[in-house]
């Protein structure tokens, strides 16, 4: 259960270390206390976040948990697909009469011309297939319907301020950004969201199941969770158009390029100011021509750097040079350490240990770069409010030019150009509009 018994000093203490205690506005009541908020279920306090706790202070039951892990069967094979894209006078007839399936199509107003997955014809690879369709529809588009999933893990233990960790104070409620994500499934009762400027668009799937709703739930209760509630968000009053695009596949819950590229349309029909993208795979070509239009149009896109750990291979779509790539650290401004680096790293921001929204009720402690995105997209989001008239580039460098350095000197593979700041701190002479007012 929740509790607010937690003394003051606790608080006080915690915001010296960080040093923030001065000219702290507001920090949101389930993230300001140590102490205050557990996960459901845990029995006790985690260790240091991100670290791997060494010597006789290592931990049992992370320990036990790796093994754990290590054990695990092998993942089920996933059935290849294909994804491509037909311009207006192209058909799919040729590639039918060759043995491939239609699982699915759809008009993309994005790329102007319309998407199919397609199952593979008896003993295709995909590199066979590709390089036959290319004979079969000359012009078209295609590769492989690469699948992408959640940058986050679960974690038990002690919540950790991360408002305040970059200075963020709450804003009033003039500050009302539209901002878009594609996710899992969204519990639109959940008591943080229930009454928000929430829109929902539930994505056609076609034979497979919807994903759950845990991870969409506590992403956008990160973004524009009440502030009256357990899990207040960063921006309460802003409006949130979410698209439900993933599905319970053979590894767990996905989202394939297919259901992206619908999403971000339905997303640029919405004429949101920036999109989240809680998620990682690989590149696709097809995606990434919606990504490059998507940026063309003028709409931003935050991205999870992905959770591969130190030695994995770029993640998409983080690793496109339109999406601003979001890794994480701990309380203490150290790498988490299952995240990804790379010199397309831009930014970190705190993803070990954040409080947000179980998928039913109440709240739990949850890692990864997932949840490290939210706080570049909020801070985006607001920077383009207040400066409408900037080019989305030079808005952009702005958050580059104000983080905190970290790590090695300048811009490094681990931390980008270094920790994220909060537009009030960045822009100190409009400390006064981005002051809670009471609103």
């Amino acid at each position: 259960m929740d509790s607010d018994s937690t003394p003051k000093t606790t608080r006080r203490a915690l915001l010296r270390r960080i040093g923030l205690a001065a000219g702290l506005s507001y920090v949101a009541p389930g993230l300001s206390a140590l102490g205050v908020a557990r996960a459901s279920g845990s029995s006790g306090p985690s260790g240091p976040s991100g670290v791997e706790p060494r010597g006789s202070d290592r931990n049992p039951t992370h320990t036990r948990r790796q093994q754990a892990q290590r054990r695990r069967p092998a993942a089920p094979n996933v059935v290849p697909e294909i994804l491509i894209l037909l311009g207006a006078e192209q058909s799919l007839t040729p590639a039918v009469e060759a043995g491939y399936r239609v699982l699915d199509e759809a008009d993309s107003g994005g790329l102007s011309g319309r998407l199919a997955r397609l199952g593979l014809p008896g003993g295709r690879t995909i590199e066979a297939a590709l390089a036959e369709l290319a004979q079969l529809i000359p012009g078209a588009l295609a590769d492989e319907n690469h699948l992408y999933a959640p940058d986050d893990f679960t974690c038990t233990g002690e919540d950790c301020a991360a408002h305040a960790m970059i200075g963020w104070s709450g804003w009033p409620s003039a500050m009302a950004p539209r901002i878009g994500m594609i996710d899992t499934g969204v519990n639109v009762d959940h008591p943080t969201l229930s009454g928000q400027k929430l829109t929902v668009h539930q994505l056609d799937l076609a034979d497979r199941a919807a994903a759950g709703r845990q991870h969409g739930t506590a992403i956008a209760a990160m973004l524009i969770g009440s502030v009256a509630g357990r899990v207040p968000g960063l921006l309460p009053y802003a409006e949130l158009i979410a698209v439900e695009g993933f599905h319970r596949g053979a590894t767990g819950e996905v989202a394939d390029a297919f259901s992206i590229i619908r999403g971000m349309d339905i997303l640029l029909t919405e004429s949101v100011s920036v999109i989240n993208l809680s998620f990682s795979g690989p590149a696709n070509t097809v995606l990434e021509r919606m990504v490059i239009r998507a940026d063309v149009a003028g709409v931003a896109m935050v991205a999870a750097a992905g959770n591969g750990g130190p030695g994995a291979a770029p993640a998409y779509p983080a690793a496109w040079g339109q999406v601003i790539a979001v890794t994480a650290v701990d309380a203490s401004a150290q790498p988490y350490r299952q995240a990804n680096r790379g010199p397309y790293v831009m930014l970190a921001a705190p993803g070990v240990n954040v409080w947000t929204a179980a998928s039913v009720s109440g709240g739990r402690l949850r890692s990864g770069t997932s949840y490290a995105a939210p706080f570049v997209t909020a801070s985006l989001a607001i920077e383009r409010m207040r400066a409408p008239d900037l080019a989305l580039s030079e808005v952009t460098q702005s958050l580059f030019d104000c983080a905190r350095d970290l790590g090695e000197a300048g811009f490094d593979d681990t931390f980008g150009y270094g920790l994220l700041s909060a537009p009030a701190q960045c822009n100190a002479e409009n400390a006064e509009l981005f002051s809670v007012s009471g609103e």
